[in-house]
């Protein structure tokens, strides 16, 4: 069943909403968004609902905020959204279309890029994954956080991402096979290019004593043997409630602003707004000079 949201989806308004955005703040052109990427560790694990339920949560809390479908194998920011995709990852990828052309309003003024699923994924070349993602950080007139969902398989997106994203949150459940999954699908990613941190958002989590286990033994191992320090952003606790969210293609954080869950949700976004925040100040100097 797919249920339309009931936004404004005109090019006109989208426009208009977009340049009101360009004129907070003065934001120059070239102004680059914070790249933010959610990589399932493994498939199965909530990957997209909590991309964009986390989109939400910024989104409310006043964060301009972009949500991009950027995973292979399903259209499922579509499917929570009630959205219908316009375009596919390969036409990005192809370099002949403007991404901007494809964006639709979001819940709390965000912005949404949802995709359809590919069958090509095995033909994307780094070159083209490249430009796909600077097109994407040069959202920064639109949007403070892009957000994107990277799926669970390592494509040539994934790894220019990881080479690029300023954070990189894999997201796990706290079962041995899926942190086994995650940390092989970590391995392979450091393998290819090193980064210095990435971080692990643990769904559907029991409670917090557990997971923060976890995440220190998967910490004292990949510092041991891969140089990477692995961080925790925090855990979202089970919530039975999520299949009825996306039927009725709502945020959880929204139809269920009180479930613990929802609250987990949003001490996660604050925490990544305030990373965000960090790294703008670190990057405005840059700028200036």
């Amino acid at each position: 069943m797919s249920i339309e949201p009931s936004f404004p989806r005109d090019q006109a308004t989208l426009l208009r909403m977009l340049a009101k955005r360009a004129m907070i703040g003065g934001t120059p052109a070239f102004a680059k968004a914070q790249t933010f990427v959610l990589f399932g560790g493994s498939a199965q694990v909530g990957t997209t609902t909590l991309c964009h339920n986390l989109a939400c949560a910024m989104g409310l809390a006043g964060q301009r905020v972009a949500v991009v479908d950027l995973n292979a194998t399903n259209r499922g920011l579509a499917h929570l959204t009630g959205r219908t995709p316009q375009v596919t990852i390969d036409e990005l990828l192809s370099g002949k279309l403007d991404l901007h052309e494809y964006l639709v309003p979001g819940l709390a003024a965000s912005l949404l890029l949802p995709t359809e699923a590919s069958e090509r994924a095995g033909e994307w070349t780094a070159a083209a994954a490249d430009r796909l993602i600077e097109q994407l950080m040069g959202l920064g007139r639109h949007a403070d956080i892009v957000l994107i969902d990277a799926g669970s398989h390592i494509t040539p997106i994934t790894l220019a991402l990881w080479r690029m994203a300023q954070l990189f949150l894999v997201a796990l459940h706290p079962t041995a096979d899926v942190i086994t999954a995650g940390y092989e699908r970590i391995r392979t990613l450091q393998t290819q290019t090193p980064r210095y941190q990435t971080h692990v958002l643990m769904n559907r989590a029991s409670h917090a004593a557990g997971h923060t286990d976890l995440v220190a033994g998967m910490n004292a191992t990949s510092q041991k043997f891969l140089h990477l320090e692995i961080k925790s952003c925090g855990h979202v606790e089970v919530a039975s409630e999520v299949g009825a969210a996306s039927y009725a293609a709502q945020p959880f954080v929204q139809r269920y602003a009180e479930h613990v869950a929802s609250k987990s949700i949003q001490r996660i976004a604050d925490r990544l707004v305030r990373e965000a925040s960090a790294l703008s100040q670190l990057i405005q100097p840059k700028r200036a000079a």
